[in-house]
Parts: structure tokens; sequence; C-alpha cells
């Protein structure tokens, strides 16, 4: 299970909105929308499919597991 506060801390220690995570994402063929992002890191969304995880983790520049929860 994903870590949506984890994501959330990544993509700010980036210093990326995530609308920029959206954009970014768009251009790598995978459409990660803001609203999703978002709610992934809030908790209300909780089993993206393997292409999103791959895609936030790359554009994070982490491995997968970082990006699960503790």
């Amino acid at each position: 299970m994903l870590n949506g506060s984890k994501i959330r801390e990544l993509r700010l220690n980036k210093s990326l909105t995530s609308r920029d995570i959206s954009t970014l994402s768009q251009k790598m063929n995978v459409h990660v929308s803001q609203t999703y992002l978002e709610e992934l890191e809030r908790g209300s969304k909780r089993n993206p499919s393997f292409n999103i995880i791959e895609t936030i983790a790359t554009i994070l520049c982490v491995n997968i597991d970082e990006l699960r929860a503790n």
C-alpha cells in the first residue's frame, strides 16, 4: 500500500506541485491527474495501478519501495 503522506513529502522536497506531477506524467504517456494525485496523498485513493506508482516514483527520483507505507 502506498504512503500518501510520504508521496507528498517527497514531492514538496523536490519543490513540485501536484500539477507539475500531472504534467510530467503526461509526457511519460501515463496520465496522473492533479486531483488523483491529491487523493492518493490524502489516502482517499488507495490502489493505483503499477504504472501510476512507477511513474510517480520516476518523477520523484525514488525507488518504488520508498512510496510504500511503513
